[in-house]
């Protein structure tokens, strides 16, 4: 309980934060609905875009997203020096880590929300009984590209060159993510029944449980350098 009370306390901090800067987030949602509308653009017509077009789409535009949040994570707290205040709090480093994945998770949840109902409009994902189901996969998969991304942002920001090494090796760590997440949000928006895409759920599941192990056997020893 106190690691999650820790880590709910940074991950409000950084939202307060946040909010004090606008901006950025406006930034990144603008960043979200400008590809959006680029990508339908580069389609065609809304009406000609597949079902699996839709979908690949949509995670492609997440993915590109939350490379302009997850450059931020870390390296904002080495620019402004508050990296030395985290490393000395009276709790665990994996605290820091949680913290900041609550504060990704929630910050791209925002995201979604605006790309969700615009992706009706201009991607040709049609609302429908299943769309709760999408949502779920939405949430499942950007959990884990919240750990993975603050993970691999935690590596990268005592390096000069953070901002292009970051979604250098972003980019191979979540391919476990999305190719089971692109394939199973594809089945539920063609309607198909939850057996159908259970296996990419299980995937998906077990890449979080394994970012999570590599976080706890590691995570501390990072902070430390």
């Amino acid at each position: 309980m106190g690691l999650l009370r820790d880590s709910l306390n940074i991950a409000v901090r950084d939202i307060l934060i946040e909010s004090r800067r606008a901006y950025e987030l406006w930034s990144i949602i603008f960043f979200a609905v400008s590809a959006m509308v680029m990508v339908s653009i580069a389609w065609g017509t809304p009406i000609s875009i597949t079902i699996e077009e839709g979908v690949a789409s949509l995670w492609i535009i997440i993915f590109f997203t939350s490379i302009l949040l997850f450059t931020t994570t870390f390296s904002r707290e080495m620019d402004c020096g508050t990296i030395g205040g985290l490393k000395t709090i009276p709790s665990s480093p994996l605290a820091t880590l949680f913290g900041k994945v609550i504060y990704s998770v929630v910050m791209l949840l925002l995201v979604i929300v605006v790309l969700l109902p615009l992706s009706i409009v201009f991607i040709n994902i049609q609302p429908s009984i299943d769309i709760l189901e999408l949502f779920l996969i939405l949430i499942i998969g950007i959990i884990d590209l919240s750990f993975a991304g603050s993970f691999v942002s935690s590596i990268v920001m005592y390096s000069e060159g953070k901002n292009l090494l970051l979604p250098f090796l972003l980019f191979p760590i979540s391919m476990p993510i999305f190719i089971p997440a692109i394939l199973s949000s594809g089945k539920i928006l063609q309607g198909l029944a939850f057996t159908e895409y259970s296996g990419e759920l299980r995937l998906l599941g077990a890449f979080l449980v394994l970012v999570i192990m590599v976080a706890i056997f590691s995570f501390e020893t990072i902070m430390e350098e």
